[in-house]
């Protein structure tokens, strides 16, 4: 079963099929579809922001529980190892599969167009020092990090 169809069930598409390949891939380790539904929230990044800062600090509360204060990104030379932030493993916006698979590229002043993507569900939160954060900015995790944070 592709990702699109069974996301497609779920009241939930990809722009793109491109992007649902790239997706599939990212996680084929974990049966793609099974896990990632749950990442996946294609309504306006706006929307989704506004929502996150209502639920920002029960979601920070919750993960330190549960992982200690840890980041669990551990992505920067220079991690200082505590969870201080919580990140959106896969972002709520991102205009890199634009820029990696369509090689769109910026207008004269302008940068190139996002697309909305992560969720605020619980399983697509991480908690994060402020440089891997930073380091990681809108773009997506490599698979290594995904069987880490999956496993």
């Amino acid at each position: 079963m592709h990702t699109k169809n069974f996301l497609s069930n779920h009241g939930k598409s990809f722009e793109y099929p491109e992007d649902e390949e790239f997706f599939d891939d990212l996680f084929e380790n974990h049966g793609g579809i099974k896990y990632n539904i749950h990442h996946f929230d294609f309504r306006s990044p706006k929307e989704k922001r506004n929502e996150f800062n209502k639920i920002r600090n029960n979601i920070f509360k919750e993960l330190q529980e549960k992982h200690g204060d840890v980041c669990q990104l551990n992505t920067h030379p220079d991690c200082k190892n505590t969870g201080a932030v919580v990140d959106h493993f896969i972002p709520l916006s991102s205009n890199k599969l634009n820029k990696q698979l369509r090689n769109q590229k910026a207008e004269f002043g302008k940068k190139v167009k996002t697309q909305s993507f992560g969720s605020n569900d619980s399983r697509n939160f991480v908690l994060s020092c402020r440089r891997c954060n930073a380091f990681k900015q809108n773009g997506f995790p490599e698979k290594e990090l995904i069987n880490k944070i999956i496993t």
